[in-house]
């Protein structure tokens, strides 16, 4: 395909990337970067991208598609006798569920080692909403599953407690040593903490962070977190529709919110000529590039069609978004709430991690963490819209599983 073909293809702010980046950047720019918030009080410099790189996929077999893979570490040993708590360590669970995922093995991981109760927190939505923790997830499930692991506490308003919280900032999946060394001295201290955790910069030294997710993190994260019975409900059921408009019950899901387009990440990768981000019409020439047929079901994250989805539709007209499948009893509570992202982010979530093919838009925490669930449920089609020319889907396979580079590799064993 000629150059200026793909050039052709770019819509507006892709033109500004230098013609010899464009030339040179395949898969996301070759990283996928992971752009994670945290909250305002902790220090930006904490906050940095982490990165992985993208190759090819040897055509391979995945055995038992769609099916739970077994964990490694089940807890099945005896429980042991009651030890008395030495403290309480409390979590910040903040923003969407692609951020619930890492916080909560986060925090049971530093309970577990510090001997301490968890106490599960409120869930505070990135504008500032607020759930409690049953309100989304199934708290006996949870109770359940960390019997024998820790003590949790469940607490209708933890916040209001008179017990006074120091906060302490935990990279993401630290390691026993990490957690002796920095987090118990404060604990021993205070006797309750907050653990509120961030990614790790690259500047740490180190050893400090494992490179795979150790049981503890693995067991709350794949077996203890679990949506409460409603709202799994209703994924179920957005599932079941977008199947039933397909002969062979097949969708594939896009993770794409016209907003993310003009997120600063987008932009300011987009500037220093990284490629990041993919709009509708790159994807839509994504997916004629490797064959997809026009009458493939598409579904979009966006909760309802704008105007920057008519280039999607128009090649793809089953390009379906929340509003067109959820039925009116369920699109008051979920689509048309003002209060209802949060649980709109969860569908989305969830759908996603279900989906025959998940395709990322954007680079970040969701993309990481659903395919994690992916992998944890031997869905490994994931595609990034690359702007290499070739038409073979395998050859724009995630590294995640090309490489096996995902962490959660670490948690199941074959």
């Amino acid at each position: 395909m000629d150059v200026r073909q793909i050039l052709g293809a770019i819509l507006t702010f892709s033109m500004f990337v230098m013609l010899g980046n464009m030339i040179k950047k395949e898969h996301f720019d070759e990283y996928v970067l992971m752009d994670v918030q945290v909250p305002t009080h902790v220090e930006h410099n904490f906050t940095l991208m982490m990165q992985h790189s993208l190759i090819h996929l040897p055509s391979q077999t995945i055995k038992n598609h769609g099916q739970r893979l077994k964990l490694c570490w089940n807890n099945s040993s005896p429980t042991k006798a009651s030890v008395p708590s030495k403290g309480l360590v409390m979590f910040s669970l903040t923003d969407g569920p692609e951020y619930h995922v890492s916080q909560v093995a986060n925090a049971v991981s530093v309970a577990k080692h510090l001997g301490a109760t968890l106490v599960l927190p409120e869930i505070i939505g990135s504008k500032g909403e607020k759930r409690a923790f049953d309100e989304i997830y199934d708290v006996n499930k949870f109770v359940r599953s960390m019997n024998g692991v820790i003590q949790v506490e469940a607490r209708k308003q933890p916040e209001t407690s008179t017990q006074k919280f120091i906060d302490v900032k935990v990279p993401y999946n630290a390691d026993q040593n990490y957690i002796m060394n920095n987090i118990k001295p404060v604990f021993q201290t205070a006797r309750n903490v907050r653990v509120i955790s961030y990614l790790p910069s690259s500047n740490m030294r180190q050893g400090d962070v494992d490179k795979s997710m150790n049981q503890y993190s693995c067991w709350a994260a794949f077996e203890a977190l679990r949506l409460k019975p409603e709202l799994q409900e209703a994924v179920d059921s957005v599932v079941t529709k977008l199947r039933s408009h397909d002969k062979n019950g097949q969708f594939v899901a896009i993770d794409y919110k016209s907003e993310m387009m003009r997120s600063s990440i987008c932009q300011s990768m987009a500037y220093k000529g990284i490629k990041t981000c993919y709009n509708p019409i790159e994807i839509a020439r994504f997916f004629q590039r490797i064959g997809y047929p026009r009458d493939s079901i598409l579904y979009v994250t966006q909760s309802k069609a704008d105007h920057s989805l008519r280039a999607l539709k128009d090649l793809y007209p089953n390009t379906l978004t929340k509003e067109d499948i959820m039925h009116e009893a369920k699109m008051t509570k979920y689509v048309d709430s003002k209060t209802s992202e949060l649980e709109q982010a969860i569908i989305d979530f969830q759908v996603c991690s279900v989906s025959e093919v998940f395709v990322p838009a954007k680079s970040g925490l969701f993309y990481a963490n659903v395919a994690g669930n992916r992998i944890a449920n031997s869905r490994p089609d994931i595609l990034v819209p690359a702007q290499i020319t070739s038409n073979v889907a395998q050859d724009h396979v995630s590294s995640y599983i090309a490489k096996a580079s995902h962490p959660v590799y670490a948690c199941f064993c074959k």
